[in-house]
């Protein structure tokens, strides 16, 4: 009986440890994630700059086109 207990014992302590490992993980991806948000937020405001540009650049050659 004493075998069973360290058995049970033994297996529920691995499972606090993996349970303690999961939720660092998870919180892990959630800071990723938050940084890639991040970044993708940027990159489409860079991309809406740029296209405004392009397009005031555009129409400044139109204008000494005419």
């Amino acid at each position: 009986m004493k075998k069973l207990s360290m058995l049970v014992l033994a297996v529920v302590c691995i499972g606090i440890i993996s349970c303690r490992d999961s939720k660092k993980e998870q919180e892990q991806a959630e800071v990723s994630i938050e940084k890639i948000e991040t970044l993708e937020k940027e990159l489409d405001e860079t991309n809406e700059e740029l296209n405004n540009k392009a397009k005031e650049a555009e129409d400044a050659l139109n204008e000494l086109d005419i």
